[in-house]
């Protein structure tokens, strides 16, 4: 077999990866299209190998779709595709690309057959976050502030990236990963790092009021309810239980690593969690299958604590509530107190 036959055997296996990732709904044609800048014509050329993508057009591809180039070649080494979206919160259209892309991500899981995804949250799991508008907003307030990325008050942020269609990205997200069967590995401090950050912008005087301050509270009690209501019940979506399940796990150890593992039919990828909100990602089968290991066993080591241990359960939730609340009444009875002294308490 010569080159130019191993480079179609290449660019078939790439095409067959992308089909069988892409739901039918959804054009490839006019994907590519749109993503190499060609016409659909040309895409149609490349899909029937009688032209050759050179490499900027691998590149670009393998990225949208996060297939690694190296399953694609067989290549073994020590070397992995990673795919990073750097953020600049100075051009908002940099962030709401980056949430449309993650959107039409999840959309696909979502609609998938065989799908699961797979946490282990240092930090609360952004999905849970995005029925809340002001708390979504929040992390990314946090995120650009601890980049210098932007300088003002919570309010004049969130004027800024108040948008309709990131709105419904956000909307959209909520809903499709409530349709998606999940396993979460938390710990006691998985809640700490929220807390920490409306704490210390509360502190230095970031908000205008300290409503704002407790309107982020009052969303953070709302996500332990919906999150023990999923929790009794061991499922998200109640029109679809069978197709959503849901188990929660508490580690005595800190997890030390954020991963996501998104599975999809056969397609696997994970992402690392980096910088508050954002993510590097990667489909490499050697990582993802080492970071499912990793996973099971920090989930055999942990209690599982949905639709099973009542005890646990409810000791979990809470001392969650009391973190939070604990956070309130200090919020609501000074207009600034004693960072130490809450840092001491959820440490505990």
């Amino acid at each position: 077999m010569d080159k130019s036959e191993n480079k179609i055997d290449l660019q078939e296996l790439l095409f067959k990866q992308i089909k069988s990732k892409t739901q039918d709904n959804i054009s490839i044609v006019d994907t590519i299209s749109e993503l190499l800048n060609i016409s659909n014509d040309a895409v149609y050329r490349r899909l029937r190998c009688e032209k050759r993508l050179d490499f900027d057009e691998l590149t670009k591809i393998c990225s949208h779709y996060r297939i690694s180039i190296d399953s694609l070649s067989g290549i073994k080494d020590n070397s992995l595709l990673f795919n990073y979206m750097p953020l600049d919160i100075s051009d908002l259209n940099n962030y709401k690309a980056y949430i449309y892309g993650l959107s039409n991500n999840i959309s696909n899981i979502s609609k998938s057959t065989e799908k699961e995804i797979l946490f282990s949250a240092v930090d609360i799991p952004m999905f849970h976050f995005m029925p809340y508008k002001e708390l979504t907003f929040f992390k990314v307030f946090a995120w650009s502030n601890s980049i210098s990325a932007f300088n003002g008050n919570f309010t004049k942020f969130c004027e800024q990236l108040n948008d309709e269609k990131l709105l419904k990205a956000y909307h959209q997200l909520a809903i499709d990963y409530c349709s998606i069967p999940s396993t979460e590995i938390w710990t006691e401090h998985t809640i700490d790092g929220i807390l920490n950050l409306i704490n210390y912008y509360y502190e230095i005087g970031c908000f205008i009021s300290k409503d704002e301050a407790l309107l982020l509270c009052t969303q953070l009690i709302g996500i332990f309810g919906q999150l023990n209501k999923w929790s009794e019940n061991g499922y998200k979506n109640e029109h679809s239980p069978d197709t959503s399940n849901f188990k929660l796990y508490l580690s005595d150890i800190e997890l030390e690593n954020s991963f996501i593992v998104m599975k999809s039919n056969n397609n696997l990828s994970c992402a690392l969690k980096l910088y508050t909100i954002n993510s590097m990602a990667t489909s490499n089968p050697e990582f993802c299958q080492e970071t499912i290991k990793w996973i099971n066993n920090a989930r055999i080591k942990s209690t599982l604590i949905s639709g099973a241990s009542q005890k646990e359960s409810y000791k979990f939730f809470n001392l969650m509530n009391r973190k939070i609340r604990y956070l309130i009444e200090r919020i609501e009875k000074s207009q600034a107190f004693n960072s130490n002294s809450f840092i001491d308490f959820i440490a505990d």
